[in-house]
């Protein structure tokens, strides 16, 4: 990937800043399982990436379990509780990854997040793991008509800072995700974790294990 003319970094939160797909996922499956009986298993890729009410509404269908707005709404509530409860005690960001968006400030970059959490999820995750002061905009999609994989959350991230998508990278998990940022034109740098590395090769982006591959990549 050519990084010489990229002026903006649009980061993911959960299992790119955050090491929290785990915790997140952990408190939907007690939430859904305490409050309908749905027991998720432990495939959670139809989901990762997606929002709250959409990963809620996904197993509710799947499990033919009724509900209506208010109801989902009052899940997603719980589910956060339950996931703020979990994070408290054991939320931390990635080795190296602070230095890197050290490195990219110190380099003139622009950098936001783009992430499916509530607006109060992300500060909430960011805060806890030192992270919150680095970023001016936060862009969640709580703000767009259509979550991941439509392109609507980084358009919205680019027309604030007013960029092309030529000029940003973005860095994903999940291969919604990864296809979101495909969608709105951008290139893409796929971050080891929630996937295999195969299954993120397969989607075309170029694929990272650790963040010091890419404090020598921007060096």
């Amino acid at each position: 990937m050519d990084i010489s003319s990229k002026s903006t970094v649009i980061f993911d939160v959960d299992g790119v800043l955050v090491n929290s797909e785990t915790l997140s996922c952990g408190a939907l499956q007690q939430i859904l399982n305490e409050e309908h009986h749905v027991d998720m298993g432990n495939d959670f890729s139809e989901v990762l990436g997606t929002s709250n009410s959409y990963a809620i509404k996904y197993y509710l269908d799947k499990f033919k379990r009724e509900y209506d707005n208010r109801e989902i709404e009052r899940l997603v509530d719980l589910k956060q509780i339950r996931y703020t409860e979990l994070a408290e005690r054991s939320l931390d960001t990635f080795e190296y990854c602070k230095e890197f968006i050290e490195l990219l400030i110190s380099r003139d970059y622009r950098i936001t997040v783009a992430s499916s959490g509530s607006i109060s999820k992300i500060k909430f995750s960011l805060a806890k793991t030192g992270l919150l002061h680095y970023f001016d905009t936060i862009n969640s999609s709580e703000e767009v008509e259509n979550g991941k994989p439509a392109p609507d959350l980084f358009l919205l991230a680019m027309q604030r800072f007013n960029v092309n998508a030529d000029e940003c990278i973005v860095i994903e998990d999940s291969l919604l995700g990864i296809k979101a940022a495909q969608n709105a034109g951008i290139d893409t740098l796929g971050f080891v974790g929630s996937f295999s590395r195969e299954a993120i090769e397969n989607t075309g982006a170029s694929v990272f294990e650790n963040y010091k591959e890419l404090i020598d990549m921007f060096a």
